[in-house]
């Protein structure tokens, strides 16, 4: 029975060195690793997403085992290709930077299938630095920042062009993105998308704006890009 067991175990592996099939496990894994640190690194805190850094530290590996298992047949690759067709994935990545890192780990889980170790490191190396070094340049500063401007405005004051003098003093260029209506019809919502002149004028700017709203609702918060706010 066991050597029946063995020749069928034997069979099944046929054509694939599972000595090989480890080492290019092990080199995604560490390589994994690095991948997970430097996003973690060059993702602000509150952003962070420990669930997706998981993502980021299963995906080389398990894109590495595919490759190195389907190298030898070419039914298991059709087999793994019509499983993972039929595969439903519930949840969207709304971050470009999170796709990035999505296709930067599963490119080094490639590399490390088909035994390029030391293509995959110098793809790991260079990927990081640059990573690492995007961050830094564009790191938060106090001056020209994006950010979102929501404005309530009664429906008795005509805003147009109401806040474009406070708005020219306080910010290096606006526009006007978004009109609602809300609250049955009563107050009008203004989005605007802004980059201020220097964030730490942000209380002076509030309270002039709060002063032509008749002091309604303000809010001045992190940039959402035009085209996700327009299907808000």
């Amino acid at each position: 029975m066991f050597q029946e067991f063995w020749t069928s175990l034997t069979e099944v592996n046929a054509g694939i060195n599972l000595l090989q099939v480890g080492a290019s496990i092990a080199v995604a894994v560490v390589l994994g690793v690095i991948v997970y640190f430097a996003h973690k690194f060059t993702t602000d805190e509150f952003v962070y997403d420990k669930d997706f850094g998981l993502v980021l530290l299963f995906v080389p590996a398990t894109v590495a085992l595919l490759i190195s298992i389907t190298s030898t047949s070419i039914s298991r690759a059709l087999s793994i290709a019509g499983v993972l067709a039929i595969i439903r994935y519930r949840s969207t990545l709304t971050r470009p930077r999170d796709l990035v890192y999505i296709f930067f780990s599963v490119a080094v889980g490639f590399a490390a299938g088909v035994k390029m170790y030391l293509g995959a490191l110098i793809f790991v190396v260079i990927g990081v630095v640059v990573a690492i070094l995007f961050a830094l340049f564009t790191a938060e500063k106090t001056k020209n920042i994006k950010k979102t401007l929501k404005i309530a405005v009664p429906e008795s004051i005509d805003y147009a062009g109401l806040f474009d003098g406070v708005l020219a003093k306080y910010t290096n260029s606006h526009r006007l993105v978004a009109v609602r209506i809300i609250s049955g019809g009563t107050v009008t919502e203004l989005t605007y998308a802004i980059k201020m002149k220097d964030t730490r004028d942000t209380k002076a700017f509030l309270d002039e704006l709060r002063t032509l709203n008749a002091n309604f609702k303000l809010a001045l918060q992190e940039y959402t890009p035009v085209d996700m706010l327009l299907k808000q």
